[in-house]
């Protein structure tokens, strides 16, 4: 049995799993990535776009996953309105009244994964392609992952950052639960008459919730929450009838609109692990957690692990030639469980208030809607939670 040793190795090469390997290599830590042998992609881009926050944007920056990124290849957000059905409830956020230049950064996703493979192909690490049946065996002081034909790789720690189904979580018997939200988020793109002039909008309606996210000056990508119980209806619509549905419930906001994309669908749920980690095993990005897309910080969330653990291998250098001991995964494990599971409820608890068919509840979010949206002082720290 062919044996290779190395100190880490990542699960995982989406653009979570990249970012660790940039973070990794700023310490010199011996680095190998497993990952699926690339397909060759067809040409249809990927729809979805990410609202990233300004301090993952200047993480992004200082470890140069920015060079490869022209600046309009990210559009900027300098304000948010959130508003219902329910009457005279809204909500805004402007960047100005924050003291801030933007409150987020638009970019597609396959601009974004891009950056980070012309990142990557500076780094000097080993690539491990999955050809077969894997299996990890995790010993005291190292963990072996198996081939199928029999080779075999030595590591300190294991990372995973396979996704939400992730493999590594289940080599590991981590436990999790899992919720569904009976939506499926349509994703698709717009055009506008009226210049977006850097706003986003959320409505939360009856069907469900309505994101736009500001591209282009005239384009949005909107991620529209279904409600499963009425998603059949939605498909059956052609282009033309969809998009008079859309006219309707956007109203006389953006003038006349038209699609630019087919319409895609993805199920929604929501995974929080019992714990980050396990035996010389680390969990980031959907691997350790899955919300809801309400608040466009699925992505941000996951890079925000990235910089936990940057962070860590800053402040702690004594455990960089063992990052497999328990000590140091506790430092991840802690630190990030609050940021983690306080994103978890507040999208759990904000997706089932606006579905709500309740008077009393009406009631109660339309005047907390207005109430926050008078506080200046609630306004900011609200802000500064959502952009860090």
């Amino acid at each position: 049995m062919n044996e290779k040793s190395s100190n880490v190795l990542i699960v995982g090469s989406g653009i979570v799993g990249m970012a660790t390997l940039v973070t990794l290599e700023k310490y010199a830590i011996k680095t190998s990535l497993l990952s699926h042998s690339k397909n060759i992609k067809n040409n249809s881009p990927d729809p979805r776009f990410y609202a990233i926050t300004p301090g993952v944007k200047k993480w992004l920056e200082e470890n140069g996953v920015c060079n490869f990124l022209s600046k309009d290849l990210m559009s900027p957000v300098n304000k948010i309105l959130v508003y219902s059905n329910k009457e005279n409830t809204s909500l805004s956020f402007d960047a100005y009244d924050a003291g801030m230049s933007e409150l987020a950064f638009i970019i597609n996703h396959d601009d974004l994964e891009k950056a980070f493979m012309n990142r990557i192909s500076k780094i000097s690490y080993d690539e491990i392609k999955i050809d077969g049946t894997e299996s990890l065996n995790i010993e005291m002081d190292h963990v072996d992952l198996v081939k199928e034909k029999g080779q075999k790789y030595q590591f300190k720690l294991i990372i995973g950052a396979d996704g939400s189904n992730s493999w590594v979580r289940s080599q590991s018997a981590i436990e999790f639960r899992d919720k569904t939200f009976n939506q499926t988020a349509l994703v698709f793109n717009i055009k506008s008459a009226k210049a977006h002039q850097g706003c986003a909008y959320q409505k939360f309606m009856l069907d469900g919730i309505l994101a736009l996210l500001p591209i282009q000056t005239h384009e949005y990508s909107v991620v529209f929450s279904l409600n499963d119980n009425i998603l059949d209806e939605y498909k059956k619509l052609n282009d033309a009838s969809f998009l008079m549905k859309l006219k309707k419930e956007l109203g006389e906001t953006f003038g006349e609109i038209d699609l630019l994309s087919k319409r895609q669908y993805f199920p929604l749920s929501m995974k929080i692990n019992e714990s980050l980690i396990s035996e010389r095993v680390i969990l980031i990005g959907d691997a350790a957690h899955q919300v809801h897309p309400l608040a466009g910080q699925g992505l941000n969330l996951g890079l925000r692990d990235v910089i936990e653990l940057d962070e860590l291998l800053n402040s702690y250098q004594e455990y960089h030639h063992d990052l497999g001991l328990k000590q140091f995964l506790k430092k991840y494990n802690r630190n990030r469980k609050t940021d983690i599971l306080s994103l978890s409820y507040l999208t759990d608890q904000l997706s089932h208030i606006f579905s709500s068919q309740s008077r009393i509840v009406d009631f109660v979010v339309n005047l907390g809607l207005n109430k926050i949206n008078q506080n200046y002082l609630i306004k900011k720290i609200l802000i500064e939670k959502a952009t860090h």
